[in-house]
């Protein structure tokens, strides 16, 4: 039977209170028959693969909950997607019609990779999708069905989506299923949960600043960015093709640059009026006038808001030539400065490329960001240089740095996805180091959703950066920056640690294995359990860091024990034989002989060694520490005195004529003075009864 079928009632599999994604966040464990099983009622069948089904870097089979009629699938996801854990209840209690119901979800063996990953379970949609990723062409909808059959179904996910302060992120039209006959169809909007919000989005349905950062660094974005999406799905119905097939995304994102997002797109075909009117709306280019879901909503009511103009994209006299190529408007430039560093360094430095800007743009805010540029980096790196050119040219765009591009939003995500990956994570300590992002959140500081709050975070993961400890440094910024980052330890690679009693039962099941590490916590693990519970951790974290390697024992078995009693973990006997063969030290520490092989038979002979609680009450019991401690003074004042005295006899046996004649007259002494009395009292008492 499977730690999970084993769990007792209302508990999960690690015998935890239910977690706050709502979620059956069990510990999976191999079952004995082979079956993988989420909770007691839901078995994924391995064998039968939906591949017609699988999200982006997910694996999609068939499932079944006993509970309900029909059959369902699930998502098999690996946790370098960044899945959106703290997202699922909020998700499984959406009631809409177009939204994928999610059944289930949880922590689950998967057999065939060798390790637990998350299962998402989900009824099965309709059997038609908007377009599968290589289709030529999408699913064709009449122009006069678009509007009810996709845009207003959506828009009802995305006004649930908004009242519960949630992003979709996931609008494509892989991602879209179509239910009903023709004539009379209704989209069914695909899951959000498998990955990070927009990550998996190819370039065509991301803003053109947003199309330039990496996937995992895109970031949380916004009501606006779901929008565009739809925007760019409408679009690729009424033009009747797909769009991501004809060009590359470097190719799309200059387009965009070049012709503007509806231009590009609709590439002079004749769209309805007003599908035309919504395109314009969602699709526009500044972020400024683009339309909102409250703008949306007016429209699809018939108060419509209007068109919204763009800002022109200012173009030079003259294009600028680079690497045999002519541009003629600076972000376009930029992002081609990004993806050549060392040609664009030396292109910066060049007079030309000055004289360029100052015939051709009169942008005194993009001058005084390019002098500060050159006062301040002459000793710079080609690396910081190019960021803070690209910066400086483009401060819409992404932060560029050493194959980076990266969104405020999207550090975390990248940096959480690349430790998941097992990636160089130097980059992103640089970036904080160096304070880039910082710079470039100031510098766009009234266009970014609460800059204040970004760049109080990255200050303060700045400052654990430089703190060396254990707890601290690279790995501790990985959990302040991503909430939903699960335990990146190396140790742990094979487990999807998400929550503290999700820890505990992995170090146990860790515990079990031959070639255990030498110490039950690492950095990875100090600093996971320090961000997400930190008191569980902080009263302790300076025995933890301490160099006594008592202390050290002493401050991990506090540590443990208070996750164990916080998460109401079930017994951890492996893990629990585990600390005890670690304690050496600790019995070690007492003074009482007697004491030591007390509390070491005690320990060894424990009836349920995976109660942590019972360890620490043994080796660390403030009375029983006291009561030796006091024991010791007093037997050390003993000794000393003893000592002194044989000192004393010892030296006077060197001088052996005369040993014992003091005493012997002091002796002798006494005894005449007392004879003396004795006899002069009897003399008196007898003369007195004479008379």
């Amino acid at each position: 039977m499977s730690a999970q079928q084993s769990a007792p009632a209302g508990a999960d599999a690690s015998g935890a209170k239910p977690s706050r994604t709502g979620a059956s966040l069990g510990f999976g464990m191999p079952s004995a028959d082979g079956r993988v099983m989420l909770g007691q009622d839901i078995e994924i069948f391995q064998d039968r693969p939906r591949e017609d089904l699988a999200s982006y870097g997910t694996f999609a089979f068939e499932a079944k909950d006993r509970r309900m009629q029909g059959t369902q699938f699930a998502l098999i996801c690996d946790r370098s997607l960044q899945p959106r854990m703290t997202n699922i209840g909020t998700y499984k209690n959406f009631r809409n019609p177009h939204a994928l119901k999610l059944v289930d979800a949880g922590i689950v063996y998967w057999p065939a990779e060798g390790r637990q990953m998350l299962a998402l379970v989900f009824e099965m949609p309709p059997a038609r999708k908007l377009m599968a990723p290589n289709d030529p062409a999408p699913l064709k909808i009449a122009d006069d069905r678009i509007i009810p059959s996709i845009i207003r179904p959506i828009i009802s996910i995305l006004n649930d989506l908004d009242a519960a302060d949630m992003v979709h992120g996931a609008i494509v039209p892989e991602n879209i299923y179509v239910s009903g006959a023709e004539g009379l169809e209704e989209a069914v909007l695909g899951e959000c949960l498998s990955s990070a919000p927009f990550m998996r989005h190819h370039a065509l349905y991301e803003t053109v600043e947003r199309g330039m950062a990496q996937p995992s660094g895109r970031g949380q974005g916004t009501r606006e960015n779901d929008l565009y999406s739809l925007g760019m799905c409408v679009a690729t119905i009424v033009r009747g093709v797909n769009m991501t097939l004809e060009r590359s995304p470097d190719k799309i994102i200059r387009d965009k640059l070049e012709h503007g997002t509806y231009s590009s797109c609709a590439s002079r075909e004749k769209i309805p009026g007003p599908i035309s009117e919504f395109l314009r709306g969602v699709l526009n280019d500044d972020e400024t006038q683009r339309w909102t879901l409250v703008d949306v909503n007016r429209w699809l009511e018939g108060r419509s808001p209007g068109s919204k103009q763009s800002q022109s994209i200012m173009k030079a006299a003259r294009p600028f030539i680079f690497r045999d190529q002519k541009f003629w408007d600076v972000r376009s430039l930029a992002y081609e400065f990004g993806l050549h560093v060392g040609e664009a360094v030396s292109e910066v430095e060049k007079d030309h490329f000055t004289l360029w800007l100052k015939r051709n743009f009169d942008d005194k805010d993009m001058e005084g960001r390019l002098e500060r540029l050159r006062n301040k980096e002459d000793s710079s790196t080609s690396d910081k240089l190019a960021a803070n050119a690209c910066m400086a040219l483009d401060p819409q765009g992404p932060l560029r740095y050493r194959g980076l591009a990266l969104m405020p939003s999207g550090f975390g995500t990248a940096m959480a996805s690349a430790a998941a990956l097992g990636q160089d994570l130097q980059p992103y300590g640089e970036l904080l180091a160096m304070q880039f992002m910082n710079a470039y959140i100031q510098q766009r500081f009234d266009h970014i959703p609460d800059a204040t709050g970004y760049l109080t975070l990255f200050e303060k993961a700045r400052n654990f950066l430089m703190q060396k400890m254990p707890g601290y440094g690279i790995e501790r910024a990985v959990y302040l920056l991503n909430k939903e980052a699960v335990c990146m330890s190396p140790v742990l690679e094979r487990y999807f640690v998400f929550t503290l009693g999700h820890l505990l039962q992995a170090l146990d099941a860790l515990a079990r294995q031959q070639g255990r590490p030498e110490s039950v916590l690492d950095r990875h693990m100090i600093a996971f359990i320090s961000v997400r519970e930190g008191k569980m951790i902080d009263p302790h974290l300076g025995h933890i860091v301490s160099r006594d390697k008592i202390y050290q024992l002493i401050g991990m078995v506090r540590t443990l024990a208070a996750i164990q009693r916080r998460f109401q973990v079930v017994s951890v006997p492996a893990l629990g034989n585990w600390i005890i063969s670690l304690l050496g030290p600790v019995i070690d520490r007492y003074n009482d002989r007697d004491l030591r092989q007390e509390a070491s038979r005690r320990l060894n002979s424990m009836p349920d060694p995976g109660n942590l609680s019972s360890i620490l009450e043994l080796v660390d019991s403030e009375g029983t520490i006291q009561n030796d401690t006091q024991k010791f003074i007093a037997a050390r004042q003993e000794f000393a005195m003893l000592l002194r005295e044989a000192l004393m006899i010892g030296a006077g046996l060197k001088k052996r004529k005369h040993f014992g004649l003091d005493a012997g007259r002091q002796t002798a002494m006494v005894i005449s003075a007392v004879v003396s009395t004795f006899s002069i009292a009897s003399f008196i008492l007898f003369h007195l009864m004479s008379k």
